[in-house]
């Protein structure tokens, strides 16, 4: 199975939680069960600069991950790199984030296979037949000696150097040639196996049999397994940031338990429905009172990753994706085939229309379509998704917005839109629209206009080259009472006195969770026509 192909034999979720006797959490993560990415990231530097270099590595590994191109092991060796030298890069901008860092583990589902790129202590274990198999070496002096059996795992747990890392992500330029630096490997993922990423926040106080243990008492319920190793871990003291992220292939449920459950769980097979609504609820109620980041990409948001859909239903290149949508049952996931698709798309409650390869499949206007018109309308929509597409305009194909919503809830992942003569994103009131690990460029409008009202949340999103009309208002405009969320997204190109309708309190907001990078220099000023002289 190509990498590219949309995974539908993968359960998952991933949660991070700041610990007992931490007062920020540096962790982040990565579960996109779609494409077989997941990241576990664990930053280095102190509060603000910890946070940052754990922001910037994820950011910079999906950009990478999420593009089809190369092998997977070069994608990866690629992302990491990518991702130090973005990192290197910005702690050079204020001294506060002088030192940041991070060390991460990430995975690509490929196939049977798994691939794995890693830097530092974080760690990946592959449980199958009831075993638990450590995968990443520690690139940590305690952990090598660890890994080479001149500690026992109990004596490196409670050695006093065990947080001590001779290799992270961020902290000197790298080149990707540099095999020495990241360590990427392939390993077998056959059916009825498990991964489980996680930061040291559980390894250093939970040994790998207890993991095994808990991975086999709740197999085939993710989230469940995520919320009780994390819990496990608070309660052996939660010395640290702890982040789990639990992936499933097929029937673990059955090969991964004892054989003591294996004999009890036919009688237990009526109850697991509802055994698995309930741990989702306890999960919810969980995270709501312990402060959990529940997911951090595409496939994240909310719940942990898992099985939503009623169906599917696939679209080729030269057929229809709103006949499907119009044909769609509430929980129906469509998936659109490469290639070009001129026609104007409706998003429909309760549907999730994704392109199999992202961004492989471009929205285009009917000819006829004038400059102000939507390639794409939410309309009082509700739990609606748009994943993976490019939307785009230009001389021969007019497109006014790209996107426009209007009193709707909807989701907008990994998106491209260039060539709206108005704005990319023309985001209104609502029940909450999420805008997440997109790219709005090139736009001869404005990348984002929030109207009135608006509630949208924009997080891991890349505004370049926008406002290039010649009577431009400006590349970003927020109305009165509009209340976005503004996280992680980066601008190119411009500053925060850039975007129209933010005060001096909600620029410096904006700055602080967000990366303003080649601001344009400013604008020579000239005299008015009864001023005397001219520009200079």
């Amino acid at each position: 199975m190509p990498s590219s192909t949309l995974r539908t034999d993968l359960r998952a979720a991933g949660a991070t939680d700041i610990g007992r006797q931490r007062t920020n959490n540096e962790d982040r993560f990565l579960v996109d069960v779609p494409r077989g990415i997941f990241v576990v990231v664990d930053g280095i530097g102190g509060h603000a600069a910890g946070d940052r270099a754990a922001d910037a590595a994820i950011a910079s590994m999906t950009e990478r991950l999420t593009r089809q191109t190369g092998t997977t092991p070069d994608r990866l060796r690629e992302a990491i790199t990518i991702a130090n030298n973005d990192i290197h890069r910005l702690a050079a901008t204020r001294p506060e984030w002088s030192g940041m860092a991070c060390v991460l583990t990430a995975v690509v589902i490929d196939g049977d296979h798994a691939v794995v790129g890693h830097v530092g202590d974080s760690r990946l274990y592959r449980l199958h037949d009831n075993r638990i198999e450590k995968i990443t070496p520690d690139h940590s002096p305690i952990g090598e000696r660890e890994d080479a059996h001149e500690l026992t795992e109990l004596e490196a747990m409670r050695h006093p150097r065990r947080n001590e890392v001779y290799r992270d992500v961020g902290s000197e330029a790298r080149d990707v040639s540099d095999e020495d630096f990241s360590f990427v490997s392939t390993i077998d993922f056959p059916e009825g196996a498990a991964l489980l990423l996680c930061s040291d926040g559980l390894t250093d106080l939970l040994p790998s049999e207890e993991i095994r243990r808990t991975v086999a008492d709740h197999a085939g319920a993710p989230e469940v397994v995520v919320r009780q190793l994390i819990a496990a871990a608070n309660a052996a003291g939660g010395k640290d940031n702890v982040t789990v992220v639990y992936v499933e292939r097929g029937g673990l449920a059955s090969n991964g338990r004892p054989a003591s459950d294996r004999t009890a769980a036919s009688s237990r097979d009526t109850h697991r429905s509802w055994g698995r609504v309930a741990g989702i609820l306890a999960l919810v109620l969980t995270a709501a009172l312990a402060g959990w980041t529940i997911g951090a990409r595409p496939g994240w948001i909310g719940l942990p990753a898992m099985a939503t859909s009623t169906g599917e239903v696939v679209v080729h290149a030269g057929e229809s994706i709103m006949d499907a949508v119009t044909a769609a049952s509430p929980g129906t996931t469509i998936i659109v085939e490469p290639g070009e698709y001129r026609e104007r798309v409706t998003l429909r409650d309760h549907v999730r229309i994704v392109s199999r390869v992202p961004r492989g499949a471009v929205l285009r206007l009917p000819s006829g379509a004038t400059e102000g018109d939507a390639a794409v309308v939410a309309s009082g929509t509700v739990d609606a998704e748009l994943n993976g597409f490019r939307i785009v305009g230009d001389a021969a194909t007019a497109l006014g917005v790209g996107i426009v919503s209007r009193n709707a809830g909807v989701r907008l992942v990994d998106l491209d839109i260039a060539g709206a003569t108005v704005a990319a994103l023309d985001l209104g009131p609502g029940e909450g629209v999420t805008v997440t690990g997109s790219d709005a460029r090139h736009n001869p409008g404005a990348a984002v206009i929030l109207r009135a009202g608006a509630s949208a949340r924009l997080s891991n999103n890349v505004f370049s080259g926008n406002a290039t009309s010649e009577h431009p208002i400006a590349a970003i405009i927020i109305e009165p009472t509009a209340e976005p969320i503004w996280l992680h997204n980066v601008f190119d190109g411009m500053d925060a006195t850039a975007i129209a309708g933010l005060d001096a309190t909600g620029r410096a907001a904006l700055a602080r969770d967000n990366w303003f990078l080649n601001p344009a220099p400013p604008a020579r000023r000239t005299r008015g026509a009864s001023g005397a002289g001219g520009a200079r």
